[in-house]
C-alpha cells in the first residue's frame, strides 16, 4: 500500500504544476456541481478536506462572500503555498485560513462548519471510513457533506505514478461509508465529466467521477 510519506513526497513535487495537470482530471463543471450539491450559500463556513492548489476553495469563497470563510487543509505545505498564491491572484485571501493536516485526523473543532467538500482526496486515504467520519465530526448539525471522487476502476499505474491508495470506489460502499458515518438523505451520483489522463507508458484512461452526499 502507498505510504502517507509517498503521497506527501508526490504532492509536494507536483504542486509547481498541478494546476496545469488538472485540468484533464476535472473541470469547472465538477467544481459547479459539487457547490450546488452542497448548497453553499452567503456567510456558510465551509471546510475544503484536501484543498490542494484551492481550485474548489477559490470557487466556494466566492460564493460565501466576505461574511463566509473557507478553511482549507491538506497534506502538502507545498500545495497550501500553492493555494496561497492562487488565492493572491482572485482577491479572495482574507476569506481563506490554510492549514496543514490529515483527512484522517483533521485539525479542525467539532460541529464548526456548515459545509465540507472533499474533492479527489478519499483515494488518498488509508482509511477512507475514518476520513469520512472526521468530516461529519466537524459538521454543524444540519450541515452537509460532498465528496467527489473516482469511481471503481482497474487503472493500476495511478497507484506508481500518482500515489493512488484506492482504484476508486464502488458506489454502494460509498453510500453504506456516508451512512455508517451517522449522515442521512445520502445520495450517490456519477458527474457528467470523467477523470482523464496517461500514464508514462502511452495508456489513457477515462474514468467516472463520482458525487455524493449526505447531511448531518
Amino acid at each position: 500500500m502507498v505510504k502517507k510519506e509517498e503521497i506527501k513526497s508526490y504532492f509536494e513535487r507536483v504542486a509547481p504544476r498541478w494546476d496545469e495537470m488538472r485540468l484533464s482530471f476535472y473541470d469547472e463543471e465538477l467544481r459547479d456541481m459539487v457547490i450546488q450539491r452542497a448548497g453553499v450559500k452567503r456567510g456558510d463556513i465551509v471546510l475544503d478536506a484536501g484543498i490542494g492548489t484551492g481550485f474548489m476553495t477559490i470557487g466556494v469563497a466566492k460564493v460565501v462572500g466576505v461574511l463566509g470563510r473557507v478553511i482549507g487543509v491538506d497534506m502538502s505545505g507545498v500545495m497550501l503555498s500553492k493555494a496561497l498564491e492562487n488565492l493572491k491572484r482572485e482577491g479572495l485571501v482574507g476569506r481563506v485560513g490554510l492549514g496543514v493536516g490529515d483527512l484522517e485526523k483533521l485539525p479542525v473543532d467539532d460541529n464548526l462548519v456548515d459545509v465540507v467538500i472533499c474533492n479527489m482526496g478519499l483515494h488518498h486515504c488509508h482509511n477512507p471510513q475514518r476520513a469520512i467520519k472526521e468530516m461529519a465530526r466537524v459538521l454543524k448539525a444540519g450541515g452537509k457533506l460532498v465528496i467527489s471522487d473516482l469511481e471503481e476502476h482497474d487503472e493500476k499505474w495511478l497507484r506508481s505514478e500518482m500515489a493512488d491508495i484506492w482504484l476508486g470506489f464502488n458506489l454502494r460502499r460509498v453510500t453504506n461509508m456516508l451512512r455508517r458515518a451517522g449522515l442521512k438523505g445520502v445520495q450517490v451520483k456519477l458527474a457528467r465529466t470523467k477523470c482523464c489522463g496517461v500514464s508514462t507508458c502511452g495508456r489513457r484512461a477515462a474514468i467516472g467521477i463520482f458525487v455524493a452526499e449526505g447531511r448531518k
